[in-house]
C-alpha cells in the first residue's frame, strides 16, 4: 500500500533531528546530525532505532554534495549548477540517474528514477516547524528510504543555506 509521510524538523535540537512520520503521527524514520570539523554527519535510523543509512555533507566541494552510505549501498548526490531551484542528480548505488528537484519558492520537490515518479511534496506554510507533506507514488519500500535520504539531504542544504 502507498503511504504518506510527514517530514519535520525539530526546533531545538543541538546538533538537529529531522523526524519522519506517517500520516497517523507514528515515527517511521528519524534522522540525527553529529558535529564534525569538515564533513557533518547525518544517520538514519528505522522507528526500531536501528541505523539503515549515514549521510555525509561535503563541505569542500564545488557545489553541495552528501555522501550516502547504508542499505542502499554508496551513492552521491549533488546539486546541479545553474538552477533557480534546487536540483540534485545520483550517481553511484541502485538509483544512478534519479533525480530530485524543488519548485521555484522551494516549497514543494519531486523524486524521479528513470522517467518514473516516486515521490512528491510540498510544504506546508502555516507550521511552527519546517515540515513538508510527502506522497509516495510506489509502494517499494527501496523507493520509500530513497525519498527519506533525499528529504534529508535537501532539508541539510536548506538549513546550511538559511
Amino acid at each position: 500500500m502507498v503511504r504518506g509521510l510527514i517530514v519535520s524538523t525539530r526546533i531545538v535540537s543541538l546538533f538537529g533531528r529531522i523526524d519522519i512520520t506517517d500520516t497517523n503521527g507514528a515515527l517511521c524514520y528519524y534522522a540525527k546530525g553529529e558535529f564534525a570539523l569538515l564533513r557533518r554527519r547525518w544517520r538514519i535510523f528505522n522507528q526500531a532505532d536501528q541505523e539503515i543509512m549515514q549521510i555525509r555533507h561535503k563541505r569542500l566541494a564545488i557545489r553541495p554534495t552528501f555522501l550516502v552510505s547504508g542499505q542502499l549501498g554508496d551513492m552521491v548526490l549533488q546539486r546541479k549548477f545553474f538552477s533557480l531551484k534546487r536540483e540534485y542528480w545520483v550517481t553511484g548505488g541502485p538509483y544512478d540517474g534519479a533525480e530530485f528537484k524543488g519548485n521555484l519558492l522551494d516549497l514543494a520537490f519531486t523524486i524521479y528514477h528513470r522517467d518514473k515518479l516516486l515521490a512528491k511534496a510540498s510544504e506546508k506554510l502555516i507550521s511552527i516547524r519546517d515540515k513538508h507533506q510527502v506522497e509516495m507514488q510506489t509502494d517499494d519500500l527501496n523507493d520509500e528510504l530513497f525519498t527519506v535520504a533525499a528529504i534529508v539531504a535537501m532539508q541539510l542544504e536548506k538549513k546550511a543555506s538559511d
